[in-house]
């Protein structure tokens, strides 16, 4: 069955390739301010995240204590200066967070030591942003900076009335090695970048990866084997190639975590069918504006859908 796919493949790309034209690998807001060199080194849950000129660390995807009871996604991110931000996402068909909601003062932000004392306990939105139906940022106090420099673990809640409260543990001593690495690693970069020395991320094609693991593909097969090719020999000889490296590193893990683990399969499944394999016969046969168009197509895509922060330039990178 696979072969086949691959077999009708060749069909649909003959017949895309006279309208194929170059477009931006990810979307323009975010491509126009990626930095050209860039790290990522995983601390337990948390991501140290560096470039040239930015450091921080992340977790795309929180693990709350009571999921059968809470129906939220976050995730969270610390600059190098501790300055953090939580970002809540409401289910669209379940728990929705309009800006009426969120400034009701019975919704509370609580941070507790790990003895269990209560450190923090404020309005919920003290300081929200970028605030949507579905969706709110939420700039968490200064105290919560001060915490993660000195204790081992913190256990955090987002409360909505009297009606959930979603708890989330966080490991500090892993934070503050993400940062710690994080901000060493800027330095180099920084040197790297002046020095033209950048080079590709060493984590791999994370989406490509991920859809092959699903087909029970090996690391070594063909897809994976012609996509890193096509990167390593193509797009870094290619004028915003190593750019373009650097934003799909910086996105890429931000999709998978983002895509519900009830969709998970069904989604990578649909995306290797569409772009992967159309992607890898493309760079097969040398037409390489095609598979950067599909690639590019992509990301657009699944950015739009599952890293929604992403689409738009930030002044300072709290984690990826």
């Amino acid at each position: 069955m696979l072969l086949n796919t691959r077999r009708r493949m060749l069909g649909l790309l003959a017949a895309a390739i006279g309208t194929t034209r170059l477009v931006p690998f990810v979307p323009r807001a975010f491509a126009a301010q990626t930095p050209e060199c860039f790290a990522l080194q995983p601390f337990g849950e948390w991501k140290g995240v560096a470039t040239n000129t930015q450091a921080g660390a992340r977790i795309g995807q929180v693990t709350f204590a009571n999921p059968d009871t809470c129906d939220l996604r976050a995730e969270i991110q610390v600059a190098e200066s501790y300055d953090t931000k939580l970002v809540v996402y409401g289910d669209p068909e379940g728990t929705r967070l309009p800006k009426t909601f969120l400034i009701r003062t019975d919704n509370r932000l609580i941070v507790k030591n790990e003895d269990g004392t209560t450190a923090i306990d404020e309005p919920l939105c003290g300081v929200c942003t970028d605030i949507r139906d579905d969706k709110v940022s939420i700039v968490l106090p200064l105290a919560t900076g001060a915490l993660f420099r000195a204790v081992r673990s913190v256990e955090m809640a987002v409360k909505l009335g009297d009606t959930r409260e979603c708890r989330f543990a966080l490991n500090c001593e892993d934070l503050r090695k993400a940062l710690d690495w994080a901000t060493q690693q800027k330095a180099t970069l920084a040197q790297s970048f002046e020095a033209q020395k950048c080079t590709p991320p060493s984590q791999g094609c994370f989406l490509t990866t991920a859809c092959c693991e699903v087909l029970g593909l090996d690391d070594d097969c063909f897809e994976l084997r012609t996509l890193r090719r096509y990167r390593d020999e193509v797009l870094t000889t290619t004028p915003g190639g190593y750019a373009a490296i650097a934003a799909y590193s910086l996105l890429a893990p931000s999709i998978l975590e983002g895509l519900p683990q009830e969709e998970r399969v069904t989604r990578l499944l649909s995306v290797y069918a569409r772009f992967i394999l159309p992607s890898a016969i493309a760079a097969r046969f040398g037409f390489n504006r095609l598979t950067y168009r599909l690639y590019a197509r992509l990301m657009h895509e699944l950015a739009r859908e599952f890293a929604p922060d992403e689409r738009r330039p930030r002044t300072r990178l709290a984690g990826r």
